[in-house]
C-alpha cells in the first residue's frame, strides 16, 4: 500500500504561496547573500592590511628617572609611524610617556632602544601604541 508523501494535508499549511511571492523571497534572500559576501570581502581586506606592528623586546630601569624601552617596529619601509611609550609603577600607574617617530628604514622591521622619562620609579616600560604618522 503505497501513499504519496509529497501531497500536503489540505488546509494545514495554508494556501500555497504564488510564483510571484515565491520568487520575490528568492530575490530578498539573494540580495542578503550578497551583502553578507561584500561585507565579508570589506572586513576582510580592512584587517589583511595593518599598517603598523610593533613588539616589545625589554627594558632597562634607569634609577628613578627613566628607562629605557627596546621594541620592534613592522612597517613598510617608506613610512613614518609615531610610538608612544609608557613607564608603569608596581601599581601599574603610568610614571612616564614619551612619544617617538620612527621614519623611513631601509628594513620594514626596526629595532629601537628609546629612553621615557619618569617621575618616579618605574618597573616596566612598554610600546602603549604605534600609529602611521598622517
Amino acid at each position: 500500500m503505497a501513499t504519496d508523501r509529497t501531497q500536503l494535508p489540505p488546509g494545514r499549511y495554508g494556501p500555497a504561496p504564488s510564483p510571484g511571492r515565491r520568487r520575490a523571497g528568492l530575490v530578498v534572500a539573494a540580495l542578503a547573500v550578497l551583502v553578507a559576501l561584500a561585507w565579508v570581502v570589506w572586513a576582510g581586506l580592512g584587517q589583511a592590511s595593518a599598517d603598523v606592528r610593533w613588539s616589545d623586546v625589554g627594558f632597562v630601569i634607569r634609577g628613578d628617572t627613566s628607562v629605557d624601552v627596546t621594541y620592534d617596529v613592522g612597517k613598510d619601509k617608506a613610512a613614518t609611524v609615531v610610538c608612544t611609550l609608557k613607564a608603569l609603577d608596581r601599581n601599574k600607574t603610568a610614571v612616564g610617556i614619551a612619544q617617538v617617530t620612527v621614519g623611513p628604514a631601509d628594513a620594514k622591521v626596526t629595532r629601537r632602544t628609546d629612553a621615557v622619562r619618569t617621575s618616579a620609579q618605574a618597573v616596566t616600560g612598554v610600546v602603549d601604541r604605534c600609529a602611521v604618522a598622517p
